[in-house]
């Protein structure tokens, strides 16, 4: 299912509501849930016909986009790492606009995955005069690509010893390094993945382009794949429908993907335009997406603070912990399809009518589990109201009492569970007899009931083989 369709049930709707407060404790997000800064190459058109050069950089940023934070392009400025007298003219024209410098991305120092290592050397002492040059400009990390022959083994290595080198460089200078998925191997996430594993620096990661994928390859889980690594975010656009939102790229659910990576840092507008005149508009659109995801994702709230159960109750025993900043189930006890007896639980500690329900969970092999909704402290909360079935059996054809269910009621269109030990994203919008499901950017449930319209929402907590995590849960009241 595509997100902006979902809108129209959850977001489109909640927009003529007013939304009441939640009296719930917030997980540790900062109050601006992501900051938003200006990638050079949405400019490379306008720069290479001359109309501007790097330095007017920071000002076109600000006085024509409204943008206080730039990231360079060394193309741009290629034979400066060492001018002084440039970088300093740099600096103060940013300094005097009120523009922060977040990073460069270099292209021209050579390939750090080269197979001679006098290549490779060059390169990383190019790369070196960079770092330098970032430091002095306040920047606060450099992006690199991992370019190279093509053998995957032999490129990890390569790039992975030019890597370890650049990042302990970056580390005395207070840096980051961020390799962005930028074509060939860097592009196939497990690939990536495992370069930053090799090099096992925590100033080395990622820097996650939305669109740089082969279509073999699925940006969304991608993406999910990167942020735990990330130092920073490339928000790719090239193409807008008519009411502004990107064509290829669902941008409500990836940015729902980096908020889950707890990521909170710059998101950088890097826009494709297809002419020179066109850029300065997408450069716009594209902020303007951003802006406006971001003022939804404001409205939904934590309703679980990474810390302890305030704010929820346990029901009928069982274990809980907090672990990692998640939530774990184990020794869940006294579950039966009895509609007349309860087993173990954890409820909040306030009924909900109407909401949109955000949360993530993994689980461990056999495990049952449920997320529990519109349902009564007093009898089965499974059948006073209801639950969205988690069991593990991916690949399950899809059933009542399967996964992704409304158990008992309604079976999905899909069992869309990834297998134990991965984590799934789970939406659940309640308004009035309306239930829409997403299970991991699918729609699985899009029906009407009219069994429970009001109750707690719970997290089911089943058995003692069962083990189950949960985190980044949020709520909004529509």
């Amino acid at each position: 299912m595509k997100r902006r369709t979902f809108l129209k049930i959850s977001v489109g709707t909640a927009m003529t509501f007013s939304l009441s407060p939640i009296p719930v404790l917030r997980a540790d997000e900062p109050e601006e849930l992501f900051k938003i800064s200006l990638a050079e190459w949405s400019l490379n058109k306008t720069l290479r016909a001359g109309k501007m050069t790097n330095l007017d950089f920071p000002r076109m940023a600000k006085r024509e986009f409204e943008i206080d934070c730039i990231e360079f392009v060394d193309q741009f400025f290629q034979d400066k790492a060492k001018d002084m007298a440039y970088l300093r003219e740099l600096k103060d024209r940013a300094e005097s606009e009120g523009v922060a410098m977040g990073l460069i991305m270099l292209d021209t120092t050579g390939d750090l995955g080269a197979a001679d290592k006098p290549a490779r050397d060059k390169a990383v002492a190019k790369t070196f005069e960079w770092i330098d040059a970032a430091k002095f400009l306040g920047c606060r990390m450099i992006r690199i690509n991992a370019r190279g022959p093509q053998n995957a083994d032999d490129l990890r290595a390569r790039v992975a010893e030019s890597g370890a080198r650049l990042a302990d460089y970056a580390a005395e200078r207070g840096l980051s390094v961020g390799i962005e998925n930028h074509g060939g191997l860097s592009s196939d996430p497990e690939w990536l993945v495992s370069v930053i594993k090799a090099v096992n620096k925590p100033n080395f990661g990622i820097l996650p382009d939305f669109g740089n994928f082969p279509e073999s390859v699925d940006r969304y889980d991608a993406v999910e794949a990167f942020m735990p690594y990330a130092k920073g975010v490339s928000a790719k656009t090239s193409r807008f429908t008519p009411d502004g939102l990107e064509q290829e790229t669902d941008y409500f659910r990836m940015m729902r993907l980096v908020r889950d990576g707890g990521y909170h840092g710059y998101v950088g507008v890097e826009s494709g335009a297809q002419t020179q005149d066109g850029e300065a508009d997408a450069i716009r659109k594209t902020r303007d997406l951003l802006k406006r995801v971001r003022q939804e994702q404001a409205r939904v709230k934590p309703i679980f603070n990474g810390k302890n159960l305030e704010g929820w109750t346990k029901i009928e025993g069982g274990e809980w912990s907090i672990e990692e900043g998640a939530l774990v189930g184990r020794q869940g006890r006294n579950w039966s399809t009895n509609p007349e007896k309860s087993g173990s639980w954890l409820s909040t500690a306030r009924e909900y009518t109407d909401f949109r329900l955000e949360l993530q969970f993994t689980i461990a092999k056999g495990t049952n589990s449920g997320i529990l909704f519109r349902s009564s402290h007093e009898k089965n909360p499974s059948f006073t109201g209801y639950e969205m079935q988690i069991h593990d059996s991916p690949g399950r054809p899809p059933s009542k009492n399967g996964p992704c269910s409304i158990y008992a009621v309604v079976a999905p269109t899909k069992n869309a569970i990834r297998p134990a030990g991965q984590w799934n994203t789970v939406t659940i919008v309640a308004q009035g007899p309306k239930i829409v499901i997403e299970v991991n950017g699918e729609r699985t449930i899009d029906t009407e009931l009219q069994r429970s319209m009001r109750g707690y929402i719970g997290l089911q907590n089943h058995d003692d083989r069962s083990e189950v995590r949960f985190r980044n849960i949020r709520l909004q009241e529509l």
